[in-house]
């Protein structure tokens, strides 16, 4: 194994613009449209949401790239933690990032991944989802224990293969589809919903189809010229998502008017049954299965940087930090595959997909908070480092959305909500038992050097 404190930065700028695409465009953009149709049936409003996701997600890239210029350390919201609150807030984070966001992310991409390959070859989804998704799950972990360079030639080419189906949607529904892009009567609230809700229920599906957008900043310490190429990157791939997004729905409104899209599972399979028979629905599932194990490929090789940088530390197993000779966290790779493997067949998309957001809401939450911590703090903007515009202002946007997301869920879901409140209050125990009984001790302190070096 190579020190696991030594990374080289490897990835480029077209990598770094990738990575972010290539989690984001997985399971979400198929099974979305329909959630939201489910909620709003204007489709000039519908549109309007997936451009205010875009502008959510563009947020979250500035404040970003700003924190992760300060601290271009493996790792991203992890290392912002650990320097804005210390190393309890960092454990808990890395621990919950761990198993809800890693492990339930990946299981929620490839439960979707097994449902769609159950239905291609006319499977009994009850039977062969869950193993189907665990072998994805297998393969993908597999493709990235064999070093960052596979792992992201992989993900490189599935991203790539992903835009082009999208693109593919967006060129058939808009030369094909007849449906007229009316402003129709937004549906009345139902009764136990007031308009505030439903638009948070409605941009929940839409946050989730750009949720990965800023993963490129964990793999910061391993890009090269990283205060140039990650805002870049982080800026212009949101952008180019949003467009993509964006016509993706226009095009599947000119096929499919949007009360008959409402409570759809797969509208773009629906869209090409439309146009092209049961040939197009088949040929649309094809594509979402390689989108998903893009999705899966692109998500595993960014965030498993949070449980590396957890180990290396010191406040997980040392084994978990430790780098292959081809730049690979084995450690952490079998951890994170052996829970999502777990989750898929045990737990279903619907059931991994409300604990991954309520989670999301909380651990992001306090990533934003940190940049106005930070900033406070300081007397003087410090050099070399992205200076987000309005960085305060939008900071605290994005905490207060956060805020209303998970309280919107904790209403929704109290089931749910109650077994993460006892998994959290697990984690926050287990740091103190972890503190008095582990010896271990950060690799930076083997160097001499425990602190973060300064951009």
């Amino acid at each position: 194994m190579a020190n696991a404190a030594r990374l080289q930065r490897i990835l480029g700028g077209p990598t770094t613009w990738l990575i972010g695409i290539g989690v984001a465009i997985g399971s979400g953009i198929f099974r979305t449209p329909g959630d939201v149709a489910s909620e709003i049936a204007s489709p000039a409003v519908i549109i309007g949401l997936w451009l205010a996701g875009g502008a959510v997600a563009l947020m979250q890239g500035l404040v970003s790239a700003e924190l992760a210029t300060r601290f271009p350390k493996a790792g991203g919201e992890y290392v912002f933690l650990r320097q804005a609150y210390g190393r309890f807030v960092a454990f808990f984070f890395g621990w919950a990032y761990t198993i809800f966001i890693i492990g339930g992310g990946v299981a929620t991409i490839a439960a979707a991944l097994g449902d769609f390959t159950s239905e291609l070859f006319g499977l009994a989804r009850a039977d062969w989802s869950g193993p189907l998704a665990a072998l994805a799950v297998i393969s993908v972990i597999l493709i990235n224990v064999c070093g960052l360079r596979a792992g992201a030639g992989a993900q490189n080419t599935l991203t790539l293969l992903k835009v082009t189906a999208l693109l593919l949607i967006v060129a058939v529904g808009l030369t094909q589809g007849r449906e007229p892009l009316v402003a129709e009567t937004i549906r009345a609230p139902s009764a136990h919903a007031a308009w505030p809700a439903m638009m948070l229920a409605a941009m929940l599906p839409i946050l989730w189809s750009y949720d990965g957008m800023t993963d490129a900043v964990k793999l910061a310490e391993e890009i090269k010229d990283v205060r140039r190429a990650l805002p870049r990157a982080l800026i212009g791939s949101t952008l180019a998502l949003t467009a993509l997004y964006t016509a993706v729905n226009v095009a599947l409104l000119r096929v499919i008017p949007s009360d008959e899209m409402a409570g759809l599972t797969m509208a773009p399979g629906q869209a090409l049954a439309r146009l092209f028979g049961e040939s197009g629905r088949q040929t649309m599932l094809v594509v979402a299965i390689v989108v998903c194990l893009g999705a899966m490929s692109s998500t595993v090789m960014a965030t498993i940087r949070v449980t590396f940088a957890l180990a290396r530390d010191g406040l997980t197993f040392r084994f978990m930090g430790r780098m292959s000779a081809r730049q690979s966290p084995i450690g952490a790779l079998v951890v994170v595959g052996v829970f999502a493997t777990g989750l898929v067949l045990w737990r279903d998309f619907r059931s991994i997909l409300g604990i991954y957001f309520f989670a999301s809401a909380i651990l992001f939450g306090l990533s934003y908070l940190s940049l106005i911590l930070f900033r406070a703090r300081e007397s003087v903007f410090p050099p070399n480092v992205f200076r987000c515009p309005f960085g305060g202002w939008l900071a605290g946007l994005l905490v207060a959305l956060h805020v209303a997301l998970a309280v919107n869920i904790a209403i929704e879901n109290p089931n749910d909500i109650f077994r993460v409140g006892v998994l959290i209050v697990v984690l926050a125990m287990l740091y103190f038992v972890w503190k008095n009984f582990n010896d271990a001790q950060p690799a930076h302190s083997e160097r001499g050097d425990r602190s973060e070096p300064r951009p």
